[in-house]
């Protein structure tokens, strides 16, 4: 049976949130070394079996306390079920996460569970928060003399606690549109032994609807998957049962690309071996592939600067570096407010236009508009400008021929844009609400954005930063501090990174995120100073007076 999908418990659900159920009562605890570098709780657990003559509701007590085993194993929640019920009972469907749970029994051959449920997780690992409370109505059959339960919830039932000790958020890696571009889903899986082989199986289920708009995936469906990936020497051993060598080369990167970067999360990963029916993996010529390869189908991580407009002209401010823009750009910055750059374009703002140039400032083209946000340039060099005409949003990219106007969904207010590493996902603030939702491409070329999700945080969100494909930095109210969460609105972190006051004493308008392995932060204070997080504190850069930073 397939060990379930979890979650760790939103950080703003527990904090209101009290209590805790399924304490275990019964069977041994031991201690081991942790080894995993996750942060998991040591405490194994070995739940008992039923015990003789138990009544009905002993019986679902112990059935409820037995899905709290770990290492996973259902094998002793399964004794507490009919022969039937064992048979048919899928754990690995579904994981409802609770703070509190009342077993009863209100008449022969039944009992009841209610449980204050705060999340549930589907059989990928995939969250949704609920913050009810839900009842499970149970038959129970006497075999042999004793009490069975004949119809028990689909899926696992574990508490608040369990999940906090045993499970943690990772990511899945599937495919963008056009096959070049990884783009993350994140989840949940319980940690420990079997961590490879239930990243590797909800990576196998593939994307579903609502992870981002046309996701792909060159993995084979998990029908193909052997039930296990066990890890010799730091090589994950993945084994299907089709003849994956024979896959075109092309084909063969992009599911080394899944692998590599999924599995790699795994502590004790280093390298993968994808076989199947006689055949071996090896777009490269080698069969044991680094887990840490495959950059190419990442974000560019050697872009770790920001862009200042400043003294007259563009400055690009890195963590230990500071120059002027190359070209017409680093000798007059032409008034603009705001100035986007990579290697091949630029695209500045005004309050009422914006231009799109080459790099060295030459080819400009212009479009006029009301009150620009910050110009982004995304990872396939289309040119972001979203402005905000009478009250409404409007949104326009370059495609480095024309300007393309793209459906959006109205949100007044709007404070903020921002474009994922990857391309895949927007993410916007308006009127103290933080949004994230999916870009939508055809051909490669972007034609509209779904509607936005609204995501809970711990302080008006005024704007928004990617910090990688599925977390978001964002600035919260004056006096606040850099606040962070994953996508799926789990992790909320105050003060982030870390915790604690991190800001000096300045009041940031506003912040950048660059899309390097460990991402850099950049702030913009009112009175126009730069400042980047250096490890644990925030650094002011040597420019005087900015008056926007990209």
């Amino acid at each position: 049976m397939r060990a379930p999908r979890t979650a760790l418990v939103l950080a703003v659900v527990a904090a209101v949130l009290a209590g805790c159920a399924g304490i275990p009562t019964s069977g041994p605890v031991e201690r081991v070394q942790d080894e995993s570098g996750l942060g998991e709780s040591t405490v194994r657990y070995t739940p008992a079996g039923p015990a003789p003559d138990a009544t009905e509701a002993q019986i679902v007590r112990g059935f409820l306390d037995a899905m709290l085993a770990y290492p996973v194993t259902h094998r002793v929640a399964a004794e507490y079920l009919t022969p039937e019920a064992a048979d048919q009972w899928r754990p690995g469907r579904s994981t409802t996460v609770y703070t509190a749970a009342y077993v009863s029994s209100d008449a022969v051959g039944s009992g009841r569970i209610d449980l204050t449920a705060d999340a549930r997780l589907d059989a990928q690992g995939r969250l949704t928060r609920l913050g009810t409370t839900k009842r499970w109505d149970l038959d129970l059959e006497r075999i042999d003399g004793q009490w069975r339960i004949a119809t028990p919830p689909d899926g696992v039932l574990v508490s608040r606690g369990w999940f906090e000790d045993y499970v943690r958020t990772f990511d899945l890696y599937f495919l963008d549109q056009s096959g070049s571009h990884l783009v993350p889903v994140p989840v949940h899986e319980v940690v420990g032994d079997q961590l490879a082989t239930s990243l590797m199986t909800s990576l196998a289920i593939g994307p579903r609807p609502g992870s981002a708009p046309g996701l792909t995936t060159a993995v084979p469906p998990v029908e193909d998957l052997r039930a296990s990936v066990p890890v010799v020497d730091g090589v994950a051993q993945i084994e299907f049962s089709t003849r994956v060598g024979d896959l075109k080369p092309a084909l063969q990167k992009r599911l080394s690309a899944q692998v590599a970067w999924t599995l790699r999360q795994v502590p004790i990963v280093t390298d993968v071996q994808i076989t199947g029916d006689g055949t071996v993996v090896a777009p490269a010529g080698e069969p044991v592939q680094d887990a840490g390869g495959w950059t190419s189908f990442g974000p560019d991580k050697s872009r770790r600067w920001a862009t200042v407009v400043a003294e007259g002209v563009v400055h690009r401010v890195g963590p230990r570096s500071r120059e002027r823009l190359p070209g017409d750009w680093g000798t007059d910055d032409a008034g603009a407010s705001m100035v986007a750059a990579d290697e091949e374009r630029v695209v500045a703002t005004w309050r009422d236009r914006a231009r799109v140039t080459a790099a060295d400032g030459t080819d400009p083209v212009d479009i006029t508009g009301e009150r620009f946000l910050r110009p982004i340039l995304d990872i396939d060099e289309n040119a972001w400008l979203v402005d905000r005409p009478a009250g409404r949003t409007r949104v326009r990219v370059h495609d480095g021929e024309s300007f393309v106007g793209v459906p959006a969904p109205e949100l007044r207010g709007i404070s903020s844009f921002a474009v994922s590493p990857d391309g895949a996902r927007y993410a916007a603030t308006a009127d103290g609400r933080l949004f994230v939702g999916g870009v939508e491409r055809r051909d490669g070329r972007v034609v509209g954005l779904t509607d936005a999700t609204r995501l809970a945080t711990v302080a008006g969100a005024r704007q928004v930063v990617w910090v990688d494909g599925s977390r978001v930095a964002h600035l919260g109210p004056p006096g606040s501090q850099v606040h962070s969460l994953r996508i799926d609105g789990t992790e909320v972190v105050d003060a982030w990174p870390g915790g604690g006051q991190l800001l000096p004493d300045i009041e940031p308008v506003a912040l950048v995120a660059t899309a390097a392995a460990d991402s850099d932060l950049y702030l913009l204070d009112s009175e126009g100073g730069v400042w980047i997080l250096d490890r644990t504190r925030w650094v002011a850069v040597d420019v005087a007076a900015a008056r926007g930073i990209a």
